[in-house]
């Protein structure tokens, strides 16, 4: 298994640097069953806050560029599940992406809540509270 960074996901999906977006793509498609890419949760949301912020990507495109990318053969991502329940709420416009994430795993790890001062989080996000 080989980590993979957020830069590598963002040249390899932007195609938006001649020589970086090449090579990202030839990484990716050197990818085997053997020897997967590893995408870690903090990688994950860099690439969704990055696509947001910066590129301003809309919220149905955005969300169709992490199917995409959930769907890439011989990828495996951290907490998939959790991953994929977080990208259905956003997809929905019900919650956060990172909300989502943040109380989905932090309950799959065992934390029986999650507290925050984001009021948005805590109405939205299961497991959420707003510490007053």
């Amino acid at each position: 298994m080989i980590g993979l960074d957020t830069n590598i996901l963002l040249r390899a999906t932007l195609n938006d640097d001649p020589e970086q977006s090449k090579a990202a793509q030839r990484l990716l498609k050197s990818l085997r069953r053997d020897e997967p890419g590893f995408v870690n949760l903090p990688v994950l949301m860099e690439f969704f806050w990055v696509l947001r912020s910066r590129y301003k990507l809309p919220q149905a495109r955005l969300a169709a560029v992490m199917r995409d990318l959930l769907g890439v053969e011989y990828i495996e991502f951290e907490a998939l599940e959790v991953v994929g329940k977080a990208l259905a709420t956003y997809e929905a416009g019900t919650a956060d992406f990172a909300d989502m994430i943040i109380a989905l795993r932090n309950r799959e790890l065992g934390a029986v809540r999650t507290f925050t001062f984001d009021g948005g989080a805590a109405k939205s996000a299961p497991g959420m509270e707003l510490l007053s």
